[in-house]
């Protein structure tokens, strides 16, 4: 499929499909830059991610004045809570470093959830991601 000129969109290659068990403890965000660093990995999209987590940070938009800059609100969810969704991906930045970006759902034992831009979160039992490495041109 030929794309129309446009720089929003990218023809990408996928590679390797990978599967990372996290274990009761680790970080979800950094443990997930540790393990792309680890094993060469500079771009990549996160296709699922279930599992538990005991802390939860996130960073959330919430609003943007006109012709301000965007404010945020930082939560921090100190339960136990089940991931039932997270996606996001594993991106180069200039000077060779990489960006882990993970946008996740949580339930609470109620079944309430909450949601937004994960800054870090505390595996509980386990948490299981497949990361679909994109390759380089």
């Amino acid at each position: 499929m030929k794309l129309t000129d446009n720089s929003d969109w990218a023809t990408v290659k996928p590679g390797r499909l990978l599967k990372r068990r996290f274990t009761p403890g680790e970080q979800l965000v950094s443990g997930l830059d540790e393990f792309a660093r680890a094993n060469g990995i500079t771009s990549a999209v996160i296709v699922s991610c279930i599992g538990s987590v005991t802390n939860l940070k996130l960073h959330n938009l919430c609003s943007v004045p006109d012709g301000g800059e965007p404010e945020f609100q930082d939560h921090e969810i100190s339960a136990v809570l089940e991931i039932v969704s997270a996606e996001g991906h594993i991106a180069p930045l200039p000077g060779g470093d990489i960006r882990t970006h993970i946008h996740i759902v949580a339930a609470k034992p109620s079944g309430d959830v909450i949601g937004g831009h994960c800054v870090e979160a505390t595996i509980c039992t386990s948490a299981y991601v497949f990361l679909q490495v994109i390759e380089s041109d």
